[in-house]
């Protein structure tokens, strides 16, 4: 199963294949609709087959392969994880999740992946009611920035029922120099 669709993320538009790999969802983004289709990194996939365990029961295992770079190019770069589920809001409350992402070692490997923990329970901040109607919404939760690394995906397991979203955080190409004071 692959498919293709184009998506407008944050004012950049993106251009997203999902498809089926051993079970798991993997998500291959492009920065920019200007740019060219990046190739995912034939490392990343080896090292998803043979490094990265199975989800447990109840939970749901996330891939990210991430566009591939040169070692150089990725330190200029970052990916926003974040977990959250799509609720039915009131559309004028502000909603969150708890819990948070924990960092998990593959033993024997030197990698790790990522484990969202805790009550991933919905808060709302109360709001004076309005003629808002009611209408799903992407509801976030526990979220991490991460160093760029395409040689590796991004792994997350996450409970049932719960999507992960990203993004990657590009830095300016030239330093500033702070004021002494």
């Amino acid at each position: 199963m692959q498919r293709q669709r184009t998506t407008m993320w944050h004012g950049a538009w993106t251009a997203v294949t999902v498809a089926g790999l051993g079970g798991a969802l993997v998500v291959a983004v492009g920065l920019r609709a200007e740019d060219p289709p990046a190739a995912v990194d034939g490392e990343a996939v080896k090292n998803l087959e043979a490094a990265y365990p199975q989800a447990p029961e109840g939970m749901e295992r996330k891939v990210i392969l991430l566009p591939h770079k040169e070692r150089g190019e990725e330190d200029g770069f970052q990916v926003e994880i974040v977990v959250g589920r799509t609720i039915v809001t009131d559309g004028i409350n502000r909603y969150m999740l708890g819990g948070e992402l924990r960092e998990v070692d593959i033993p024997g490997w030197g990698f790790t992946y990522w484990r969202a923990e805790g009550p991933l329970d919905n808060a709302a901040q109360t709001q004076m009611a309005g003629p808002q109607k009611p209408a799903p919404q992407f509801v976030a939760g526990p979220r991490r920035l991460v160093r760029y690394n395409s040689r590796l995906p991004l792994v997350v397991m996450v409970p049932a029922g719960c999507e992960v979203r990203w993004r990657i955080w590009r830095a300016d190409a030239d330093f500033k120099t702070a004021a002494g004071g």
